[in-house]
């Protein structure tokens, strides 16, 4: 008994980290939103948004981490807390809590990324159609590949949405 209490402990100590990070993820997201829509010229912008990326990719790797630490525990004390979940219900409750935290900060991201894709898709020139979405009718211009480098904002967006558990996009 007191081996699944300090599983469980660490169960939330990996959620509590878990929504820490992603409350980071949130923050950076909302900033990268206040560079693309400044007044900065593209020069200036551009490598803030892209150091922005590489912590919001930092902390992407982070809650790739404890949600593996988290799923592994996890599978050790289930039948633990299947056999009588009363016993443990202070810490399943925290737990509960935690992840419907965590949940509403999973939303939070997707619909900053989803403004922030926005406000690139409209600064795009017209005629340029950004890699990945069809275009309409005769072709008016060349493809144009948009360089973004290693942790563009789209590849991040895609590894976390593949990394969380909770994504249902």
């Amino acid at each position: 008994m007191e081996t699944i209490i300090v599983e469980l402990q660490v169960l939330i100590e990996c959620l509590k980290k878990k929504e820490t990070a992603l409350q980071q993820i949130v923050n950076i997201t909302e900033n990268q939103g206040f560079i693309l829509t400044s007044d900065m010229s593209h020069e200036e912008r551009y490598p803030i948004f892209m150091q922005m990326n590489d912590e919001r990719q930092t902390l992407i790797d982070l809650v790739v981490q404890c949600d593996q630490v988290f799923e592994s525990v996890l599978q050790k004390v289930g039948p633990a807390l299947d056999a009588d979940t009363t016993q443990y219900g202070d810490e399943v409750q925290a737990m509960q809590d935690t992840i419907r935290r965590i949940m509403d900060l999973d939303v939070k991201i997707r619909l900053e990324e989803q403004k922030n894709h926005q406000v690139l898709v409209n600064a795009l020139p017209k005629g340029v159609v950004p890699p990945g979405v069809p275009q309409e009718g005769p072709p008016t211009s060349k493809l144009q590949v948009i360089s973004g480098g290693k942790h563009a904002d789209d590849q991040v967006r895609k590894a976390y949405e593949s990394q969380s558990r909770h994504f249902k996009g």
